[in-house]
């Protein structure tokens, strides 16, 4: 006979956060089979859960509960950060160097399929550092000067990338196919340009949106990887190295205005004071699960002392045209802007 759970909610962080609990430790499965649409709709009304106290042992653990909780996970597609597949849609939630800060962004914004909801699950907590980082990109819509707002989501913003040799993801792990060809029918299916500048370098470019409408509260969010890849993210004496000897145009990441000018120094310091005001830290335990929606609210990463263990799956994919209003679903600036 199953034991009915009970789940006990207290806001964290202004209410940006629902810490849930349950006597004793419960399995996570038998937890996400009693209270999976409760989870869920904790998740949107706050932004963000994170569960203590319940047990889980495998992947098939984790893939359960996030079935339980929202559906299937997700692949993951036109990649931008390294991570190791340990289970069909559960990665690692980066293979990036402990030491390095990973900046707010909202996973895979600039893809015209996005995930709805993130579930980390840490198996391992950091003895020192390596805090979860949230922001509430509602917060930072609201922020940010209305100028800013109003032209971004009135002509979306450009993303270049350059696929280059020993300079972050090559295109074959970004796009998960030895194939150019497959790379090509790809971009142009989901409005990127595409072109070969060499056998080994590869530019893409692509305009996106910059705000997202929520489908279920209405409210508006700054969804966007605008400055996540824009080259100020970068540590300065590497920006300062990579921009002098590749330019503006041929670094890994970068962004513009949708025409491909450049984004004025004090908006992008807008931008990043837009993230840093609205900074929280969450700082996973072992067995500790943060479910994120990633609509609302952007996820980072504080550097860390090993070890540290740190899952991710990715959940509910969402087009792009759900997210606009139905009179501004076609991509801004027309199908993909020029970076030159």
């Amino acid at each position: 006979m199953t034991t009915a759970i009970t789940l006990d909610a207290e806001p964290r962080l202004g209410g940006l956060v629902c810490g849930l609990s349950s006597p004793g430790r419960p399995a996570l499965t038998e937890l996400g089979a009693q209270h999976g649409p409760s989870i869920r709709e904790r998740v949107v009304g706050h932004g963000a859960a994170l569960l203590s106290g319940y047990e889980w042992t495998d992947w098939n653990d984790l893939d359960a509960f996030v079935k339980q909780v929202v559906g299937s996970p997700l692949d993951y597609t036109e990649r931008s950060s390294p991570r190791t597949e340990l289970h069909p849609g559960v990665f690692t939630a980066t293979d990036h160097p402990p030491t390095e800060e990973i900046f707010l962004h909202t996973e895979q914004s600039y893809n015209l399929t996005v995930p709805r909801y993130l579930f980390f699950f840490c198996r391992q907590g950091a003895p020192e550092g390596g805090a979860n980082r949230l922001a509430d990109c509602r917060a930072v819509h609201d922020a940010l000067p209305r100028e800013v707002v109003e032209r971004f989501d009135r002509e979306g913003y450009l993303l270049v990338r350059n696929f280059l040799p020993g300079l972050g993801l090559t295109w074959q792990q970004a796009f998960g196919t030895e194939d150019p060809e497959r790379v090509r029918r790809y971009c142009a299916d989901n409005g990127i340009e595409v072109e070969w500048l060499s056998e080994d370098h590869v530019q893409t470019r692509q305009v996106r949106w910059a705000v997202a409408t929520h489908p279920e509260t209405g409210a508006k969010s700054w969804f966007n990887h605008m400055t996540f890849f824009h080259s100020s993210s970068l540590n300065k004496d590497l920006a300062e190295l990579l921009l002098e000897e590749y330019g503006p145009r041929g670094i890994p990441t970068n962004t513009f205005h949708a025409d491909g000018t450049e984004i004025a120094p004090d908006v992008v310091e807008a931008l990043h004071a837009g993230y840093r005001d609205h900074q929280v830290d969450v700082t996973c335990r072992t067995g500790d699960v943060l479910i994120v929606d990633n609509l609302s609210v952007a996820h980072g990463r504080a550097p860390f002392v090993p070890p540290r263990e740190l899952f991710v799956s990715m959940a509910d994919a969402l087009s792009w045209e759900r997210l606009r209003p139905v009179e501004r679903t076609a991509l801004p600036g027309g199908a993909v802007g020029h970076a030159g």
